[in-house]
């Protein structure tokens, strides 16, 4: 059952492994990929936004400089037919005038050509120029200027129109006459409409004072607006600013909430500029759909990198499968399975490898240790703990070592003291006898006194000289007692000893006890420290579990030593009462003695008044004939308590002879 829990367990933990490294693998590509689609995204921002300035500028530039090209071309039709020496003819007809006028318009496609004066009215020309130019703004500029000028376009029979005047001059530089020619505004539509930036891209070109001239979609045309007043905010205020300043750049700008991309160039030749831009959202559609199409690649990636490391995690957690397997029937405790080399790669080939040592050492050392606590454990502490501890093991052989030598030191002192309560047993036994046979004998000298008591009268010497005797008898009678009581003392003392050094058995008992509470302490304090490790302290968290149930056994064996240990002591405590017993037996015949010795000089002082105290003789006499009694029963039970010292003393060394000692 239990095998089956850490089997359990260990499949648990393999696949806690394969998710741990599923998971760290999928976070580690998500946010490598969420970060190459940032960086991807901020690059291609970034790349895309230099491009559109880069060729936004370029596109302003070029635009800038076809309308230029194209004014130009207007320009130099214009100053070509100015330089046409009839101008200054004085003797041409208005008739020749107006002919000159039309062959210029049948060589140039111009809407409308004609002369004017200083003062602005037509002087000859096309029906469908207008009666006088003072109101139109090329007309100030040609005043001013004395050069040619090019109008802004105007709405005229329902035509948008581009005037472009030069003055006439006489051989002397004296102006004679404006000569106007009015071109149609596809010369600038042309240019404006082929500006393609986008589906809601702008296209103006401005003034001075920033007022749209001119539009791509000609539908605004009629619209007068300015720039400084559709688009108010401070970045595109800015960048009208320079761009009335002549310069050519491009930058980004919010015209009325939406993000463009601008770029501004001056036309030459004109006080125009060119103003193009384009919303924002135009040019990223294509960056948009790279980045989805890099999420999905980044996603398919994915998927294929989670497979891929779901088969690598399955591949290393199979590849530590023997490994774990065996580690779960070892923390079970079966040492004797076979570990399983696994050769599909280094680091699990070398993992059980060390596994298979490490049961081996295990199974070696186990087998030792439980070898010789069989031996303890049969009584048997002559031998010693057979084979090689290494390292940290090498502590329990030298544990294991001082429990057999403290045990066979305890059963040592255990042995000589029941021998010495043996020789105390026989030697009090011997005291006994003596005693108890001095009591029989006291007695029949009481019985033969009492029947010649009758006889004292008449013999007072013969009693004297009896009475002599008997306070002989006393004395030795007491020397006996004396003796005896002294041995009783010397065998109270060494039933202390031996009380003594069963207190010292139990204290070294109880000292191997602690010795192996410390190690099963230690067993969890490694276990502890095992699990502190992870991966790496599990083998040893193993070992420590096998040292914590070697400390049990150690423990239950220790319990049975003590057990035999308690039994012992309990003996000697009873055969210590016993003994106490014994000596207070010896103190009351020691007693009795005294008043026997004394009841003898009594008795010499009765044969004295041998007449008078005759009756207080008789009835001394019974009472010494009842303290013999006594004394006899003393004597029987001291015999008695030395005989059952005696067999606890024999069983005390039968428990020592079950014990094989080392020499």
């Amino acid at each position: 059952m239990r095998a089956k829990k850490f089997k359990e367990s260990n499949k648990l933990q393999k696949r806690s492994i394969k998710q741990i490294i599923i998971r760290y693998v999928t976070q580690m590509s998500i946010s490598l990929g969420v970060i190459l689609v940032i960086l991807m995204i901020v690059a291609s921002l970034r790349s895309t936004s230099s491009v559109l300035h880069d060729n936004l500028r370029i596109a302003a530039r070029i635009s800038a400089q076809n309308i230029s090209s194209n004014m130009h071309l207007l320009v130099d039709r214009m100053d070509n037919l100015a330089q046409k020496p009839e101008w200054s003819d004085t003797g041409m007809t208005k008739e020749d005038m107006q002919q000159l006028i039309d062959q210029c318009e049948e060589r140039v496609e111009f809407v409308w050509i004609a002369a004017y004066d200083t003062a602005g009215a037509k002087l000859y020309g096309d029906i469908e120029a207008p009666a006088s130019i003072a109101e139109k703004d090329y007309y100030d500029y040609l005043v001013r200027t004395q050069n040619l000028t090019i109008g802004i376009p105007v709405h005229q029979d329902g035509l948008w129109q581009l005037g472009v005047g030069i003055p006439i001059l006489d051989k002397d530089g004296e102006l004679l006459l404006y000569l106007i020619g009015s071109y149609k505004y596809d010369i600038l539509n042309d240019v404006l409409s082929n500006i393609n930036i986008g589906n809601k891209g702008i296209a103006y070109i401005v003034d001075g004072s920033g007022t749209i001239i001119a539009d791509k979609n000609m539908a605004n045309m009629d619209k007068e607006r300015n720039l400084y007043e559709m688009y108010t905010s401070a970045a595109s205020q800015r960048a009208f600013d320079a761009m009335l300043d002549f310069r050519t750049d491009s930058t980004s700008a919010y015209l009325k909430g939406v993000h463009h991309y601008m770029a501004y160039s001056p036309i030459a030749g004109t006080n125009w500029t060119l103003l193009i831009a384009a919303p924002g959202a135009d040019f990223l559609g294509t960056l948009i759909w790279s980045v989805v199409l890099s999420i999905l690649i980044i996603i398919g990636l994915q998927i294929y990198t989670t497979k891929r490391t779901v088969q690598i995690a399955e591949q290393i957690s199979g590849s530590l499968s023997h490994a774990t397997d065996r580690l779960a029937l070892l923390a079970a405790g079966n040492l004797k399975e076979e570990v399983v080399f696994a050769d599909n790669n280094q680091e699990a080939e070398i993992l059980t490898t060390a596994l298979s040592s490490t049961v081996s050492s295990l199974s070696t050392y186990i087998d030792n240790i439980t070898g010789y606590l069989g031996l303890l454990s049969s009584g048997d502490y002559s031998m010693q703990v057979e084979g090689v501890f290494d390292g940290d093991f090498a502590a329990i052989r030298e544990a294991m070592a001082m429990i057999a030598d403290a045990l066979n030191e305890t059963m040592h002192h255990i042995q000589q003291a029941s021998e010495a309560v043996r020789n105390n047993s026989l030697e009090t036994t011997a005291y006994a006898k003596k005693l108890y046979d001095g009591s029989i004998e006291q007695s029949d000298a009481l019985n033969r006194l009492t029947g010649k008591m009758e006889l004292i009268t008449n013999k007072t010497d013969e009693i004297d000289d009896n009475a002599q005797r008997v306070k002989e008898s006393a004395g030795a009678a007491k020397e006996r007692v004396d003796e005896g009581q002294r041995q009783m003392k010397d065998m109270l003392e060494t039933m202390d000893s031996i009380h003594s050094d069963m207190q010292e058995i139990i204290t070294i008992s109880q000292l191997i006890e602690d010795i192996s509470s410390q190690t099963s302490l230690l067993s969890l304090n490694a276990s502890i420290e095992a699990a502190r490790a992870g991966e790496a302290g599990k083998g040893f968290a193993v070992v420590a579990q096998e040292i914590g149930q070697l400390a049990q056994q150690t423990a239950s064996a220790l319990e049975k030593t003590g057990e035999i240990i308690g039994k012992a002591s309990a003996s000697i405590d009873q055969g210590m009462k016993m003994a106490q017993d014994t000596a207070e037996s010896f103190r009351k015949v020691h007693q009795a003695t005294n008043e026997f010795t004394e009841i003898s000089e009594n008795l010499i002082q009765i044969t004295l008044q041998q007449k008078e105290t005759i009756d207080t003789a008789s009835r001394e006499v019974q009472t010494v004939l009842t303290i013999a009694d006594t004394n006899q029963q003393f004597a029987r039970e001291t015999d008695e308590t030395a005989a059952v010292s005696m067999r606890q003393v024999e069983e005390l060394e039968q428990i020592v002879s079950m014990v094989k000692l080392r020499g």
